[in-house]
């Protein structure tokens, strides 16, 4: 399975304005569901678009200011990320995830930085299902 990245200000927008957020002391998790996207306009079409040429199962966006540290604190972060995003590839595959890192986060060291992002994509996952469960359309509605 393929992991990819997001590539452009446009990609990290539409994750953004449609996606589920986690929030965490150090930072937020962005999650969308690559399967409940429905293309509405040319802008939805053209981001699905750019989904399927790159034909990965999982995408991953990072988000890290320079008030978070140096070059080599941010690289260090995003090596990271990465790697946790990419052991675990196989729970998280179908979802399209940002990460935008708070100044706390280079306090974490690598286990608790791994137990907290899955954790949160844990609980995005489950609040997916949920609200799918809740939308069927075979369910009968309460009146």
């Amino acid at each position: 399975m393929r992991l990819d990245s997001l590539k452009n200000k446009a990609e990290f927008d539409f994750i953004y304005k449609n996606a589920q957020r986690f929030f965490h002391k150090n930072f937020v998790l962005y999650a969308l569901q690559i399967s409940s996207i429905k293309p509405s306009n040319f802008r939805t079409q053209k981001f699905i678009d750019s989904l399927h040429s790159h034909s990965a199962e999982m995408y991953i966006g990072l988000s890290i200011s320079r008030k978070v540290g140096k070059a080599c604190v941010r690289n260090l972060l995003k090596r990271r990320l990465r790697a946790i995003m990419y052991e675990n590839r196989s729970k998280l595959q179908d979802y399209i995830f940002v990460i935008v890192a708070k100044e706390g986060i280079v306090l974490a060291d690598f286990a608790t930085l791994q137990r907290d992002i899955l954790f949160a994509c844990s609980k995005i996952s489950q609040n997916y299902q949920k609200t799918h469960k809740a939308h069927s359309p075979n369910k009968p509605k309460r009146i």
